[in-house]
């Protein structure tokens, strides 16, 4: 059978699909490209923001439109199965948060199943494709109770996967060519197997022979450690790059959010990783728009992105979700209120970024090449996370190969992306 996948959502998405991916070419099916050519279409479902819902539901129809089987899976339907059945009886099948091979089964045959929240699965295979990284999902689940946040909801606690299992997981990926493993959770820093924690698990991968780069994705401020930091600045292969989202700056609304309203603790964190290592790339994730938040929230919350000076800074507006503890506060804030504060903050980034990256004009960096494109290859340092952050944009005088490691001398600069020559 001929499978379309599409993949919505975050990191963790990617990964179980690769694995489904892999299944379904294991058992003898064929995974294509376009929808045109598929006898089968597999779409993994995101239902954290209203947003991410409305590309979820838009994807399933696009797809219906083709005729053939579709089948849903994820957390929209964890989330909103009866929902879903009812409007959309056309689909073959609806999974909600389930391991790939039931997946596979709905492709083979057809039905429904909703399982316990975030199943955790061990490693069997990974679908290869072109791209030169590859995201790890190490734990699915959250344990923290973030009042806007409907994921543990849907997805459950917090489960995380053993280390042998990780660790068997990312060899077969390193030594099938990719040079860049992204780790990813809901919060790493919650990360245990036993008595181990997140640093033994980094330590076992930093055994691994090979040049790569491992990547931490979502590191909840309260949980980064003093010996995490030191380990990061000794590793091998962990690259300096810490992704700490603070949600906010304000004690008001961190306290309404549920999360530790102690800012100074939040200051002397970030003081922390920036003393200990002294090249590190800070970035973090900042929402406006919480219920009662006010002018002065909003003012508590710049003035603390510009005392940081964050490297990479991602924005989102407060997002209503029902389910969810921030869903009866009042009073709510305006869109129009919302949106003047985000373009603020990102317009401030945006500056900020420019100014930064004029810094590096001159200075040379390891670039992982991910391709070329109107005649110029394009990668990343380690300052930039995939498909989150920005691209060095290179020449070449010899021909480059994808996942290949060069040294570049940046030369110019944008907003967010820099400019260089291979040396």
């Amino acid at each position: 059978m001929k499978v379309f996948m599409s993949v919505l959502g975050c990191p963790k998405n990617e990964a179980d699909s690769s694995v489904v991916a892999a299944i379904l070419k294991k058992r003898g099916h064929t995974v294509v490209n376009t929808p045109e050519r598929a006898d089968a279409m597999v779409v993994n479902t995101c239902g954290f923001i209203e947003e991410a819902k409305e590309e979820s539901i838009n994807e399933i129809f696009d797809l219906l439109k083709y005729g053939k089987k579709v089948i849903v899976h994820g957390c929209l339907v964890q989330r909103y199965f009866r929902d879903l059945r009812r409007e959309i009886p056309e689909v073959s099948s609806f999974l909600g948060v389930v391991e790939p091979q039931k997946v596979v089964e709905a492709v083979e045959k057809s039905g429904d199943y909703l399982s316990t929240p975030n199943p955790v699965y061990n490693f069997s295979v990974r679908n290869l494709d072109d791209k030169p990284y590859a995201y790890l999902k190490v734990g699915d689940g959250c344990n923290r109770k973030c009042a806007f946040c409907a994921i543990p909801s849907f997805k459950g606690p917090l489960k995380n996967r053993k280390v042998e299992d990780i660790l068997k997981e990312a060899e077969f990926l390193i030594s099938n060519g990719k040079k860049e493993i992204v780790l990813v959770s809901q919060d790493l820093t919650q990360y245990e197997d036993e008595d181990k924690d997140l640093v033994d698990l980094l330590s076992a991968l930093d055994k691994i022979k090979g040049d790569f780069w491992i990547r931490l994705l979502y590191l909840y401020p309260d949980g980064v450690s003093e010996k995490l930091v030191k380990f990061v600045k000794n590793s091998e292969h962990a690259l300096h790059y810490f992704d700490v989202p603070i949600q906010h700056a304000s004690e008001k609304i961190l306290k309404a959010m549920n999360r530790n309203p102690d800012v100074q603790a939040l200051r002397e964190k970030f003081k922390l990783i920036r003393k200990t290592i002294d090249d590190v790339t800070l970035r973090t994730t900042a929402m406006v728009g919480f219920p009662t938040e006010d002018d002065d929230d909003f003012k508590r919350l710049m003035d603390f992105v510009q005392e940081i000076e964050f490297d990479r800074l991602g924005t989102f507006m407060y997002s209503d979700e029902e389910g969810t503890l921030a869903y009866a506060l009042k009073p709510k804030v305006s869109f129009d209120v919302m949106k003047q504060r985000y373009d603020e903050l990102m317009d401030y980034q945006r500056d900020a970024s420019l100014e930064r990256n004029a810094k590096y004009v001159g200075k040379k960096f390891k670039v992982l090449v991910e391709g070329i494109q109107e005649g110029m290859y394009y990668g990343r340092t380690y300052m930039d996370a995939p498909e989150i952050d920005g691209y060095v944009h290179f020449s070449s005088n010899r021909e480059l190969k994808v996942g290949e490691f060069v040294e570049v001398k940046i030369t110019d600069f944008e907003f967010y992306d820099l400019e260089g020559v291979c040396v």
